[in-house]
């Protein structure tokens, strides 16, 4: 077996030979013509077949360049696993270079993976018999090729945004859907970090939401005795949004939305803290009460106030991992445009929540998961003021003001479909939108959004 170089070196040896003693026949009178021509022949012989394989090794390279490239590509967003990583290399690599090419034997090195996850090295090597050039010994000859590829290092902010509504308890197999849910986000945290535990680069957040949001921050008890009363609003000590009017001793952390049901256009749920609209000044909230009236029978009910705060932007891998573990017990109705819009708040930077990186080519985004569609409820952010059909006005308002300030949105549905949820994503199909029907399904579609979100490049 023998590389490109060797059998040119060893064809202008041989000329040389020839060169010596095609001069000693010319210079024989009695040489003959079946002389010279054996002479030339041979050389004759070796350039046809030198020319003729060394080209065939040039396609074999380049077809390999491009196998190697492509599967690289296909195979370096599975970093963080190396068995499905060496199979997607293979899948790809042999789509891309069929068995039969040229009759050449191929040999995979194993994937490399370096720089704590973010480069994936692979090469490969093939051996194709030589045709003409036979004539000077080399039976085969053989060509190598790599590819590098490399995470681009694009600063990113996402949070994920989990509908724990009562449908959420539902059986779903081994578990629920909650807990399926809850396997599918953490599939999504663990593809974004990769090796990484803390990123300088990365920060994800949770936001839990029903029938309303919980907007406290997660882990941190209330306490009413260390309620604030600061520049006209009412601050707790486990959240920094502020109140018109100081929470109950018993509140348990949700806040209804920025609407008035008074038929004007003067609401400002869909909005970014501080707004005026319709001649309302927006710059704080309504704290939900522990238990609220029920309009049909004047009884006292629990409002549906999810248990889990928000989990703030955070570069630490533990740090979601540990929120969407605690989600269980899911309860509520369907409030999707309180979970949105939070998440939004939560992104952002500015208050309340000013976690948010702000380097200049970040990239930002939500990820939105529900098994359900929208449903009034004197219990949830509305107070009941709204029926369905304006409660998926609302839901459309806020995902277009996301959408305006450059947000991607990205939306799983479980077990249900609707146009609703496709116009809310940032496009109708994938990675943007995606419809499960079985915990698998549902993995896969996270699974997915973490590849997109980790953007990559070819380096070498």
């Amino acid at each position: 077996m023998t590389s490109f170089s060797a059998p040119i070196t060893r064809l202008v040896n041989l000329a040389l030979r020839i060169k010596q003693v095609a001069g000693a026949c010319y210079a024989c009178e009695k040489g003959s013509i079946f002389v010279n021509f054996g002479v030339v022949v041979v050389p004759l012989i070796a350039m046809v077949g030198l020319g003729v394989d060394v080209g065939r090794g040039y396609v074999v390279k380049a077809r390999l360049s491009q196998a190697l490239d492509a599967s690289a590509l296909a195979a370096a967003p599975y970093a963080d696993n190396v068995v499905k990583l060496q199979a997607e290399f293979t899948k790809y690599f042999d789509a891309n270079f069929p068995s039969d090419f040229m009759n050449v034997d191929i040999t995979l090195a194993t994937p490399i993976i370096s720089d704590n996850g973010t480069k994936v090295t692979v090469s490969a090597s093939a051996v194709l018999n030589t045709t003409l050039m036979s004539v000077l010994g080399e039976e085969t000859m053989s060509v190598a090729a790599s590819s590098e590829v490399t995470r681009l290092i694009t600063p990113l902010d996402v949070v994920v945004s989990i509908d724990t509504t009562g449908s959420m308890g539902s059986s779903d197999g081994s578990g629920t859907r909650l807990s399926s849910a809850k396997d599918a986000a953490e599939i999504l945290v663990n593809k974004l970090f990769g090796n990484e535990t803390e990123s300088e680069n990365l920060q994800v957040g949770l936001v839990p939401w029903s029938a309303a949001v919980n907007v406290a921050e997660r882990g941190v008890s209330y306490d009413s005795a260390l309620n604030t009363f600061t520049g006209g609003y009412w601050y707790t000590n486990n959240s920094p949004v502020p109140f018109i009017s100081e929470p109950d001793s018993d509140w348990r952390g949700c806040a209804y939305a920025r609407y008035t049901d008074n038929s004007n256009d003067d609401d400002a749920d869909h909005l970014l803290y501080d707004a005026d609209v319709g001649g309302v000044t927006w710059e704080a909230w309504e704290p939900m009460p522990r238990r609220v009236v029920n309009p049909s029978n004047g009884s006292l009910y629990t409002v549906r106030c999810p248990a889990w705060g928000i989990s703030k932007l955070s570069g630490t891998k533990s740090h979601a991992i540990d929120a969407i573990r605690e989600l269980s017990s899911p309860t509520g109705t369907t409030t999707i445009a309180q979970g949105l819009v939070w998440a939004w708040r939560a992104l952002m930077p500015g208050e309340p929540y000013n976690q948010a990186s702000t380097k200049s080519n970040l990239r930002r985004a939500i990820v939105i998961m529900t098994d359900g569609l929208n449903t009034s409820s004197y219990r949830d952010a509305y107070k009941g003021d709204l029926n369905v059909s304006e409660m998926n006005d609302r839901l459309s308002a806020v995902a277009a003001q996301i959408k305006a300030t450059g947000v991607d949105i990205y939306v799983v549905e479980y077990h249900v479909e609707t146009n609703l949820m496709k116009s809310v994503a940032s496009a109708t199909t994938a990675p943007y939108y995606f419809k499960a029907d079985s915990a698998a399904e549902l993995e896969k579609a996270f699974e997915k959004i973490g590849t997109e979100l980790s953007e990559l490049r070819i380096s070498k």
